[in-house]
Order: C-alpha cells, then structure tokens, then sequence
C-alpha cells in the first residue's frame, strides 16, 4: 500500500512540476541587439570553442546550465553564444560572422563571456574559467549594473547625467576600457573638471600608444623588448598590463629554447597580476590555465617556429 501511496504521489508530482526549460541561447548577434533594446536588458555574450576548448565546456556546464544561473541570467540577458568551433561541418558564414565579432572585441582567450548592452558596448566580462555559479555572478554584476546606469543616463542631464555616466565607467573593466573609447570622450567632454580621472587615462593612453608604436617600428625584437622594459619602469598601474602584454607577445613569438618559454610565461603571470579589475579567484584561475599551456615547453617553440616574421629576435 505505502509504496502504491509513493507511485501515485510521484506520478502527480511529475505532472504537476514540470521540468525547467533549458535556457535559451540565440547565435544571431544583430537579432540579440534588436531583443535587448527591445525589452531593456543587457546581452550575455559566451565566447567559446565547443569542441577544442576543455574549460569552455566545463564553464557551460558547472555554470552556465545550472539551473539558478540559467534563472538569473534569463532575467537580465539575452543571451548569446559565439561558437567558434574547429568542426569543419560547422555553418561556415556563422563561423566567419562570430570570427569577426571575436576580433570587434579583442577576445584572446577562452572562455569569455562579456557583457553588453543593446548598442553592442561590452560593459563587463569574466575572463577565464571559474566553476562556482555565485562566483561567475559576482563577477558579471558590475557589467548589468553598469548597463542600467548607462540606460538611465540617457534620460538624464546635467551633473545628474556626469555621475551616471562616472559611476558606469568606473564599473568597466579596465581591459575592457580600449573597446570603450567612445563612451571615454563622451564623459571627458562633459566632465570640466576632471572629476572623473580620465584625463589622466588619456595621458596614459597617448604614453602606451606611443610605446608601441616605437616597439613596432624597432629593428629587432632586442630593440623593441629594450624599449617596452624602459617603459615599465616608469609605467603607471593603469598601462601596467599591457605593456606586459606587448612584452609577452614579443618573447612569446621569438621562443627558441625552454628557457625563453618560462621567460615568456613569468611575464604571462605578471600580467594577470597586474590586472587591478580581477578578482584574486579569477586570476588564480587564469594562471592555472597559463600553467597548461607552458606545460610542454617545445610546442611554443614549434608554434614560433611556423609564425612569419617581419624583423630579426636580435
């Protein structure tokens, strides 16, 4: 009897709870822009390798599919994946479309998820993997939040419309800043006194712009890492990062040993850690990603090895 009790309860439980729908993900940039002007939410943009990127998959599901993330997220965003995947069975004109949306926001690492608003401005972001759901929210929420501050601004004039814009632009992430020029000169034009700070920004914008533009045009990679270090040391936080990168991308193309490997990977950890906008579990997250590509030393040489140079390592 009690176990009869027990088939009819769960038989009624089955139909009277339904399952939760699985979140909606759309792959059209241009309709999720239309939705989200639309309907006033932000676009949550999953940039990600489905068959080759291992922590891109673990991200989907430890967080991404869980069921309380899916909630929020459905909420706030329309939500959109950019797949660029190495199935050559893959729709080849959306391949071709989220390659260029990969390279309009800069992505050099996945997974990434960035968050944007209706005009396509990426507001926020995680950058790497992290596998707790509460974690990934945190670090999303100052991107919604500044898509709403950015939304009511629109509305608004005056020093009312200055802080908005202020408190929206100090929730950016600060490597999310160079996608965001635009928005930079709209506060500075109607930010007199430089409440904001960013004339500063700009002064350090011209001197990183400066730099490696000389790095560019040195005649050796000795040359150029010679004018990059000359830099650093009297670099503000602000361009600490990515003078590292440029560093970075100058050794990590001119490998020849495993010992310029590890050279190239000690500059690679400085650089997380010189990101003043992430939190210490996604930059531990990071370097524990860095740790697996350094792991065997003689495939970045290899991976040089194959790349065209335009000027001589020394």
């Amino acid at each position: 009897m009690l176990r009869e009790i027990c088939r009819v309860v769960f038989i009624f439980l089955s139909i009277a709870l339904p399952a939760v729908a699985a979140a909606q993900w759309t792959t059209d940039y241009e309709a999720a822009m239309a939705q989200a002007r639309k309907e006033g939410k932000a676009v949550l943009a999953d940039f990600t390798g489905s068959d080759w990127c291992y922590y891109c998959t673990l991200l989907k599901k430890e967080v991404l599919e869980q069921p309380e993330f899916s909630a929020w997220a459905e909420k706030n965003f329309v939500l959109l994946e950019v797949d660029v995947p190495q199935n050559p069975a893959f729709d080849r004109k959306l391949l071709a479309r989220n390659q260029m949306l990969c390279s309009k926001y800069r992505i050099d690492g996945y997974p990434t998820v960035l968050v944007l608003d209706g005009e396509g401005r990426a507001l926020g972001g995680l950058f790497g993997y992290v596998g707790d759901w509460k974690a990934v929210r945190r670090v999303l929420e100052p991107g919604l939040q500044a898509v709403r501050l950015l939304q009511g601004a629109e509305t608004l004039q005056g020093e009312a419309k200055l802080q908005s814009l202020i408190q929206a632009w100090k929730l950016i992430p600060e490597e999310l800043h160079e996608l965001n020029i635009p928005l930079q000169q709209e506060l500075s034009a109607i930010d007199t006194q430089d409440i904001s700070g960013l004339r500063a920004a700009a002064q350090a914008e011209q001197s990183l712009q400066a730099c490696t533009a000389a790095a560019e045009a040195a005649p050796t990679d000795a040359a150029a890492l010679d004018i990059v270090n000359a830099e650093l040391a009297r670099a503000v936080p602000l361009n600490r990062r990515q003078l590292l990168e440029l560093k970075y991308r100058i050794l990590i193309t001119g490998v020849q040993t495993p010992e310029d490997v590890y050279a190239a990977a000690e500059v690679a950890y400085a650089m997380i850690d010189a990101d003043l906008r992430l939190s210490p579990q996604v930059k531990e997250s990071r370097k524990r990603q860095m740790k697996g590509v350094f792991a065997n030393p003689q495939t970045s040489i290899n991976r040089s090895r194959t790349i065209r140079r335009k000027r001589p390592i020394r």
